[in-house]
This record gives C-alpha cells, sequence and structure tokens, in this order.
C-alpha cells in the first residue's frame, strides 16, 4: 500500500504535466508575452473573474496555506487570522497602482519609481524584488518535496526538481498569458478539493475544544525528587516493567538541575561558593494529560500578544504598507486591463485568497485538538507532526484518501505560484532592466521587444536553478514570509508617495527604503550572533516580541523619514529627467569615448565640440520625458517652473 501511495503522489504531478505544458501557447510577441493578452481598456466580466482568478491562486502559496495550518495549530483562530492578515496586500496594491494609472499615467512600477526617485532607487526596488522571487523559488518547493519522501533523499530532491520544472516549462513558452491561461482551473481544482478536506475534517473534530491550544499546567507538588521519567510520564507517557512507553506522543520539556558556575555539579557545593543552583524542572504542554495527573490547566487569552496576536499585527503592518509592492506577482498584474477593472478583481480576489488562507488553518486547528484530546487516533509516528499543524501528517493520520487530496492542493497551489513567479522575474530583467541599462529608463511591457523576450526567457531558467541552490541547507517557508516582510518595511512610504508627489526626489525613496534594510538585516543576525543584542526593540510578552517591535518602530521611523524628506523641498528637483536619465550604462560609456576622442583631436589643434553635444542630450532628455514619452513628466515642474 506504501508504493500506491508514493505511485499515487507522482501521478499527481505528472498529470499536472499533463494539463498544462500541452495546452500553453507559445507566445512570440513580447507585449503578450509579458503582460498576458490583458489590454489597458479590458473591461468585460470575464476579464474581471480572469484577473480576480488568476491574483487570488498566484498569491495563495503552498508555503502559504503550510504556514496557516501550523499557525492554526499553535495559537487557534487567531493564528488564521494572522498569516490571513497578509492579504489586505490586494486591497493596498489596488488602490495605489489604481491612481498610479489614473492621476499619473504609469504603466509599470519601476516606471514611476524612476520617473521620481531616479535609477538607483530603481535599480534598488529591482534587486529586493529579485530577492522576493528567488525566496518564492525555494520556499515553494521546500514545502512540496516533503510529500514524496524524507529530507534530502532521492524523493525529496526529485520532488523539489519536478515542481519546479513543469512551471518553468510552460512559462517559458507562453510567460504570462501561459499563467493566466491555467490560473482560472486551478482555482477552481483547489477550492473544490478543500471544501472536501474541510467537510472531513469538521464530522471528525473532536468535542470539548476551546479553540486555543497554547496554555501552562500547574503539577501539584511532588514529595519525590523530580527525574525525567516522572517528567515524561506526567507529560502523556507510559511506564512498563520500568520503560517509558508512547514517549513519541508526550508533551513535555524537562529541564535539568544546574548550577550557574557549569563545572559544578553539587548542590551543596554551588551553594558554598555563592552559586544559584536550580532545581530540575518540568513544563507540561498537554492538556489532557495535566488533568489526567491532577494538573491545573492555565490556557492562555486568546487575545493577546502571547496569545498570537503580535503576529496579526505584524500581518497587518506589512500588508497594508509595505510587503506587497515588492512582490510584482501582484503588482504587474495590478497594470493589466482597464483601471476599474483591474480594482475591482484585486478587491475580489483578495476576499477569496483571504478566506482560503484562514479556513486552511482549521487543519492545524484539527491536528492539535487531535494530538492533544485524541491521541490514540494518531500513529506514533505522524503524531509530532499532526500536533503541529503539518498537512501531511494531519491528513496521513486520518487516511490515504485525504492525504492524496491534499497533496493535490500543494501540487497546483506550488506549480500556479511558480509559473508567476518566473513571469515576473522574466518581465524584471527583461524590458525593465534591459531598458535601465539601455537608456537610464526601463521598459514598461508595452514597449517590449524581441530581444527582451529573449533574455526573459533566459532569466526564467536561470532563476529556476539558483532558486533551488537553498535547499542544500536548512531553509524554513515561515522565514520567506517574515524576515522579508520586515527587510523591506521601508519600502511602502515611498510607493504610497508615488501617488501626490511631484518632481525628483531621491532622498524620499532612499532614507526611509534603506533604513528598512539595515534593520531586517541586523534583525535577522542577532538571532545568530549574540553580539548584536536587539532586545531594547521587543514589544509584549509574546513568542514574537522582537518581530513585533522591530516593525513597529521600524515602519513608525520609516514613514517620519520619508516625510521629513518631503518638507525639505515640497516641489522637488526641476532636473528631473537630466538626473533620471543622464546616468545609465551606454550613455556614461558614450561620454568616456567621447573624452578619449577630444583628447586625441585637442593634440591634433581641432575644436571639440563637447558643450554641442551635450546641449543636444539635454534638450532629447527633456522632450523624451513622461511615463507615455510624449513631453514633460506628468506633474513634473519645466525650467521655467523652478522654485
Amino acid at each position: 500500500m506504501a508504493s500506491l501511495r508514493v505511485k499515487l503522489q507522482w501521478f499527481w504531478l505528472l498529470l499536472y504535466a499533463v494539463i498544462t505544458i500541452p495546452f500553453a501557447p507559445f507566445v512570440a510577441s513580447p507585449i503578450k508575452f509579458f503582460r498576458g493578452g490583458l489590454d489597458d481598456d479590458a473591461k468585460s466580466p470575464g476579464s474581471l473573474i480572469l484577473l480576480a482568478s488568476s491574483v487570488s491562486i498566484s498569491w495563495v502559496f503552498a508555503k502559504s496555506i503550510q504556514n496557516a495550518s501550523t499557525l492554526g495549530a499553535q495559537y487557534g483562530l487567531v493564528g488564521c487570522l494572522a498569516y490571513a492578515g497578509y492579504y489586505t496586500s490586494f486591497a493596498s496594491v489596488g488602490i495605489v497602482i489604481y491612481f498610479l494609472r489614473t492621476r499619473k499615467g504609469y504603466r509599470s512600477l519601476p516606471e514611476a519609481i524612476n520617473q521620481r526617485y531616479g535609477p538607483l532607487a530603481t535599480l534598488s526596488f529591482g534587486l529586493a524584488v529579485l530577492f522576493r522571487l528567488y525566496q518564492e523559488v525555494w520556499s515553494n518547493a521546500v514545502v512540496v518535496a516533503p510529500w514524496y519522501g524524507p529530507l534530502h533523499s532521492k524523493e525529496w530532491w526529485l520532488a523539489a526538481t519536478l515542481s519546479t520544472s513543469i512551471p518553468v516549462i510552460y512559462s517559458f513558452s507562453g510567460g504570462m498569458r501561459a499563467s493566466i491561461m491555467t490560473d482560472t482551473t486551478q482555482l477552481v481544482i483547489c477550492v473544490g478539493f478543500f471544501i472536501a478536506l474541510l467537510a472531513v475534517l469538521g464530522s471528525k473534530m473532536p468535542t470539548g475544544w476551546d479553540w486555543n491550544p497554547s496554555g501552562t499546567c500547574a503539577l501539584p507538588a511532588s514529595p519525590q525528587p523530580l527525574t525525567y521519567q516522572m517528567c515524561a510520564v506526567d507529560g502523556g507517557a507510559q511506564l512498563v516493567n520500568n520503560t517509558l512507553v508512547n514517549l513519541g506522543k508526550a508533551q513535555f520539556t524537562y529541564t535539568n538541575a544546574s548550577c550557574n558556575y557549569p563545572t559544578i555539579k553539587d548542590a551543596q557545593l554551588c551553594t558554598a561558593v555563592g552559586g544559584i543552583y536550580s532545581q530540575p524542572k518540568c513544563s507540561v504542554k498537554s492538556q489532557l494529560a495535566c488533568g489526567e495527573h491532577g494538573g491545573q490547566w492555565n490556557p492562555n487569552a486568546m487575545w493577546s500578544l502571547h496569545g498570537g496576536v503580535d503576529l496579526l499585527i505584524v500581518a497587518l503592518l506589512q500588508g497594508c504598507l509595505s510587503y506587497p509592492f515588492f512582490d510584482p506577482v501582484l503588482t504587474d498584474r495590478a497594470f493589466l486591463a482597464k483601471p476599474t477593472t483591474m480594482l475591482g478583481a484585486f478587491l475580489l480576489g483578495g476576499v477569496v485568497a483571504a478566506l482560503f488562507i484562514f479556513f486552511f488553518g482549521f487543519v492545524g486547528i484539527y491536528g492539535n485538538a487531535v494530538a492533544t484530546l485524541r491521541p490514540s487516533w494518531i500513529p506514533e509516528s505522524l503524531y509530532k507532526g499532526t500536533l503541529g499543524g503539518l498537512p501531511p501528517a494531519v491528513t496521513g493520520s486520518i487516511g490515504k484518501g485525504l492525504f492524496q487530496v491534499t497533496n493535490i492542493i500543494f501540487v497546483f497551489e506550488s506549480l500556479s505560484t511558480l509559473d508567476s513567479t518566473f513571469t515576473s522575474a522574466a518581465k524584471l530583467l527583461g524590458p525593465e532592466f534591459a531598458g535601465l541599462l539601455e537608456d537610464g529608463t526601463p521598459k514598461p511591457p508595452q514597449t517590449a521587444k524581441i530581444w527582451h523576450l529573449t533574455m526573459g526567457r533566459i532569466i526564467i531558467i536561470i532563476l529556476a536553478v539558483a532558486g533551488l541552490l537553498p535547499l542544500i541547507g536548512d531553509a524554513k517557508a515561515l522565514d520567506a514570509t517574515t524576515v522579508s516582510g520586515t527587510i523591506v518595511l521601508g519600502l511602502g512610504p515611498p510607493i504610497f508617495a508615488l501617488m501626490f508627489v511631484d518632481g525628483y526626489r531621491p532622498l524620499t525613496f532612499h532614507l526611509p527604503f534603506w533604513w528598512g534594510v539595515g534593520l531586517g538585516v541586523t534583525s535577522q543576525l542577532s538571532s545568530t550572533f549574540t553580539s548584536i543584542n536587539m532586545s531594547g526593540f521587543k514589544f509584549g510578552n509574546g513568542a514574537n516580541a522582537l518581530l513585533l517591535g522591530t516593525n513597529v518602530i521600524g515602519s513608525v521611523i520609516a514613514w517620519a523619514l520619508m516625510f521629513i524628506t518631503l518638507l525639505e523641498n515640497p516641489l522637488g528637483s526641476a532636473l528631473t529627467q537630466e538626473a533620471a536619465q543622464g546616468n545609465n550604462f551606454y550613455r556614461a560609456m558614450g561620454r568616456l569615448c567621447r573624452r578619449r576622442k577630444d583628447t586625441v583631436k585637442e593634440g591634433s589643434g581641432s575644436e571639440p565640440p563637447v558643450q554641442e553635444d551635450i546641449q543636444q542630450q539635454h534638450g532629447q532628455h527633456l522632450e523624451s520625458a513622461g511615463p507615455t514619452g510624449g513631453g514633460k513628466a506628468a506633474g513634473l515642474p519645466g525650467p521655467e517652473e523652478r522654485v
């Protein structure tokens, strides 16, 4: 039967490949490859449904549903809400880009950043986006691979490679067009199977559960000296012939006796030399075992920082103010269809995605409830995973049929995210980065050329290979969200400012952005190097106190820095286009070659017309300004309007 389960699991990957790769179009048009065939004036109900389906399924990542499940197991309903809080991102992106398109006329986010903040800001933004796309590859693969084998086994690596390679093939062929065409089918399949999964879990849910798994146990005092064996029994293990049985299902933590002088083990000697001797401690984490051994179970307050509200606040801060703007999987689609159609699609898609995430957290709630109240229902080999809310263990403890249903959901969610990831990478490093190097302005997809499409296809393959390299180490899926979200908390303020600021003002981008990057990197390093002490940033008593404090303090300072830069020059610099377009690779090389040529002419006595060339370039720059290429940039002061 085990071999049958393995064959069925590989069948789902094969099935996905069969229904996507043969039907994916081969797109030769760069515009259709990068825009998916949804024109700026698309406003039909079909376009709205198509776009809403695409944004919702593309942002319900495999790692997202796994994180929602584990947080549900850890914090109950608050954990489900916490991860669903990130899906306020849809409203933020939809509203901001709606105004950027209707009021400013921009056709892509890099184009807007380049117009207001310059090439260096565009490059910095692009690198942050590239980091995000790189994370998406390994964080989805590391969630799918455990369904097929133990960590780093042959089956594990084969699953990780295949689940990445399949979307590479049809993304390489059809780009955004292929991604959007498959999204609606993927969403219908995932929602259908998920409803069946919830129905089964609901019918098997044990009664007497308070929906809040976290708490502490106060055990009665014991006249005997506390031992590991006694603590294990209190935690749910059984003692048979002086041997611990069911130790894998016991929930406890035993702390040995210790002296603050590590070399001293004797209690009397420790006290004699002025040391502090700590008695052994036992912490029981099982509600059921606590009651069975005469203890008092004290559940944590659900709506408290300790009960998971700290993660909910972090999710709302990042989701509303920063996190979505460095994910081109979301922002690229906000420039498709008519602006009003796009906004409606984003609001609808956000609701669908948030509900999917919230209710998937119930998989973890069920797993923790059964492991705590009905441990006999679960095989010992699956107990720890079920207690922690890992979907393979939770559904595997019920039966092979439900295991396969959940496996299908994970495969389809993972691959639907990766095709959007590869498409966005092609657009970023195709027309946008190439345009920045070519003439100082990122090219919107409406103006993409054939060589941009070729470069984009090459990038898809490079990203797929590079994105699998972190799997060699110990990558964690939740880190891909919380850590990267903290690093870019300074990206939100300059993006929001694009809706109302005019002029060329690079500091408005760089000060908050690099403040967020510095703070996020330092916070991450503090968990590795003890010499970096960030305890002063902690807020509250929850397990995520440092994460919460870092995001609250960091966001306040980032927004303050943005507003301070606006006070310096309310209208912005008038040298917008000369500054924005004058610093690029090709033009810099041209100036260098011109200087060398002029030096040679000076040696022969001829007069170099350098000033005339510069004046001609200056005029060309100003004439090509603006997001649509017709005159000066929208809303930017010209030379006659300088303050």
